[in-house]
């Protein structure tokens, strides 16, 4: 009944998330339009039939079934003219601010008022953000991402490619954040050539290397394969009589360092653990939000052949580790959410690197999907995704396409600047080959959403299979935790 209740709560929340941010930027047309006066159709909270409906000003305002945003009818907006000539063909009764002028100013201000809305609603919440403690990051914010694992039998490795080594740069680009560095290992995807990652060493030397890609199964992009990023080392489970017991650690605590060195990733502290037998050490935790040391000595375990302290961990995400989630300054948020999209759509229309950057893109299906793994973390990492979502559409919308609020401006400027219309059958031309585009590609992107979401269910179904159990011994850990948790036991 709890998990009812907490996926029946989580559901309601992503309803109420995503039809703020349609229902904003609609609202924006809106109060533009009613205030220069311009004729106003309708205008709903929702989709579909009404549950409620009044008439107020002439506006049919209504409250519909499917709570997924709203809409405002704007005939004066229609630069096709189709708008009158339904209201003609429908019998409606004119209204006489139909034969009204409009300036083209007036439309572009009325357009520009749903991103701007948008846009309005993301700075609010990026100052929630700032205002709302909020746990840190897994690891200090270092500039540049950090790699926290490399698989000693990756290539990575044999190049040279350790814990603890910073990303500065993909092919000469510098990056800043893991989602950076995805990005450009994905744009640089489909090419037989490695790509060149700029590093440095814990102890400070740069230099570069040069790994191949490869096209992973299940997200179907393009990364380097043997490396993972930094996360905490959470210890999920201390099992009863082990030594970690003994020394006071607990289910939850956060392992910040062992012996004053900075603890990267669950494969950082098992070398640490592993290497170092019948000698003290001393763990930094971090538990409940309070640093504290305990000693402990990891006892040699000859059936694994390594040392063993009796925990079993994982490593754990922090709202702080997402990358919306990265600044606390409002202005800083927003930059880096539009340098985020801009980076995309600049891919989109450069040679090399526009089929990988249109196959990495991400439809309604993802969007619902991410918005539902962001409540989940956390509701203010909710908000955080909601601001970087609104700063997206807020761009995308703004694009010069005859179906978006961009075309709709290029059309007026073009009024405003040469005194004439663009003719109602070029419009109309334009606004339905784009149209067509338009939905052929987010068929094409849901798709692919869906294809992603069965591959990565697959893979979860498949890590979900039974661990086999054994009797655990003093200073031994049992992991029975479901393999898709990805936990050691040290």
């Amino acid at each position: 009944m709890g998990d009812f209740i907490v996926g029946f709560r989580d559901l309601l929340a992503l309803i109420i998330l995503m039809g703020v941010t349609i229902f904003i930027h609609e609202l924006g047309h809106f109060l533009v339009a009613l205030r220069a006066g311009m004729v106003i159709d309708t205008f709903s909270m929702g989709f579909g039939p009404a549950i409620w409906q009044k008439r107020w000003r002439g506006i049919n305002l209504k409250i519909s079934w499917i709570p997924f945003g709203g809409y405002v009818a704007l005939p004066q907006l229609d630069p096709t003219g189709m708008a009158m000539l339904q209201g003609e063909v429908e019998g409606k009764p004119a209204d006489p601010r139909m034969n009204r002028t409009i300036s083209p100013w007036t439309r572009i201000a009325v357009v520009l008022a749903g991103p701007l809305g948008n846009v309005l609603l993301a700075i609010l919440l990026a100052y929630v953000i700032q205002w709302t403690p909020r746990p840190p990051p897994s690891v200090a914010d270092t500039g540049h991402p950090e790699i926290g694992l490399v698989d000693p039998d990756s290539v990575a490795y044999a190049e040279g490619i350790r814990m603890g080594d910073m990303i500065l740069a993909v092919n000469g680009k510098p990056v800043q954040t893991w989602y950076d560095y995805t990005v450009e290992c994905i744009l640089a995807g489909g090419r037989s050539e490695p790509i060149q990652l700029g590093l440095r060493g814990r102890n400070g030397d740069e230099r570069n290397v040069m790994v191949p890609l490869e096209l992973d199964a299940d997200s179907e992009l393009w990364l380097v394969p043997g490396i993972e990023r930094t996360f905490q080392c959470l210890i999920a489970e201390v099992v009863p009589g082990s030594v970690a017991e003994a020394a006071g650690l607990r289910a939850n605590d956060i392992v910040l360092a062992v012996d004053g060195a900075r603890i990267v990733s669950t494969g950082d502290f098992i070398e640490q653990i592993s290497a170092r037998t019948d000698v003290p050490l001393a763990l930094t935790l971090n538990r409940g939000g309070t640093e504290r040391v305990v000693s402990v000595v990891p006892v040699y375990d000859p059936g694994q052949k390594r040392g063993l302290i009796g925990v079993v961990i994982r490593p754990a995400l922090q709202a702080g580790d997402l990358p919306w989630m990265r600044h606390r300054n409002p202005w800083a948020q927003l930059r880096s959410d539009a340098t985020a999209i801009v980076r995309i759509l600049k891919a989109l229309v450069t040679p090399g690197e526009a089929r990988q950057a249109a196959g990495a893109l991400g439809g309604p299906v993802m969007i619902f999907m991410a918005l539902w793994a962001a409540i989940k973390v956390s509701f203010l990492n909710a908000v955080g995704f909601l601001r970087f979502l609104n700063v997206n559409l807020a761009i995308l919308n703004l694009l010069p396409i005859p179906v978006l609020d961009g075309g709709h401006i290029v059309f007026s400027l073009w009024e405003g600047i040469t005194r004439r219309r663009v003719s109602p059958r070029v419009v109309n031309v334009l606004t339905n080959v784009f149209a067509v585009l338009l939905i052929s590609a987010i068929v094409a992107i849901t798709f692919n959403d869906i294809k992603r979401l069965f591959a990565r269910n697959r893979r979860n179904r498949e890590a979900l299979q039974p661990v086999a159990e054994a009797p655990a011994e003093p200073g031994e850990s049992l992991d029975t935790t479901p393999a898709g948790e990805s936990p050691s036991g040290e």
